[in-house]
């Protein structure tokens, strides 16, 4: 009984947890874990890229994902030289930067589990005396639309570009975007087939405590013959 008992509770144990898996998993966005220049960093030499370092790859759909860089102290110039670019889990964005000030770099990228997650983060420049200084413009290098916190974004001409073939449907600034609402739903779905598993195992254990209890003991050599 000790045997079957302590069987059953391993493969509760191990139920319970590939029950568990897909929860933790399902409402995971990426996540940052590294910048280039980093967060509140002071820069003292010119800057050719920034780049953004992501937990897991992003999604490249149609331009989806953009990352500007504004300032300086102020966001109304854009210092983007050149449209962003993916290459698995780092974005990045060329830059020719102007005066000195401080800086904020806003990104709007498609995570892996197909959510748009945004932000942003600021950090000074403080080039040598004499560093020429870029002019920036009043738009995006790509005439995309500018990045904003909270994945919503401030719609400016854009570009169509070519999907590849077999690729999901591009989505565009108009297009609508998975919502929390939505993820609550799939995440409320997978914790319910979760508690069906767990159910399912607690009943196999109960099956075999009563099949052990049921068992009757072998008979020891010391117990008395009947005739």
């Amino acid at each position: 009984m000790t045997h079957r008992l302590r069987t059953a509770s391993i493969g509760l144990l191990a139920a319970v947890g590939l029950a568990l898996l897909p929860v933790a998993s399902a409402s995971a966005h990426d996540y940052i874990i590294s910048t280039d220049p980093a967060k509140d960093a002071t820069v003292t030499t010119p800057l050719q890229t920034v780049s953004l370092t992501f937990n897991d790859r992003v999604l490249d759909y149609g331009g989806n994902n953009l990352v500007t860089v504004t300032g300086p102290d102020a966001a109304t110039r854009h210092f983007e030289t050149g449209c962003t670019t993916v290459a698995d889990t780092v974005v990045s964005v060329p830059v020719a930067l102007g005066g000195a000030g401080k800086y904020t770099v806003s990104y709007q990228v498609v995570s892996a589990d197909g959510h748009t997650v945004s932000d942003q983060y600021a950090f000074t420049y403080q080039p040598p005396a004499g560093t020429a200084a870029a002019e920036g413009t009043e738009k995006t290098a790509c005439g995309a639309s500018t990045a904003a916190p909270g994945g919503e974004s401030t719609t400016g001409p854009t570009t169509q570009a070519t999907q590849p073939a077999g690729a999901q449907p591009t989505e565009t600034a108009g297009s609508p975007k998975p919502t929390a609402a939505a993820s609550t739903t799939d995440v409320g779905l997978v914790i319910g087939i979760a508690i069906g598993i767990v159910v399912l195992a607690l009943i196999a254990v109960v099956i075999v405590i009563l099949t052990a209890r049921r068992k009757p003991k072998p008979k020891s050599d010391s117990e008395p013959k009947s005739d």
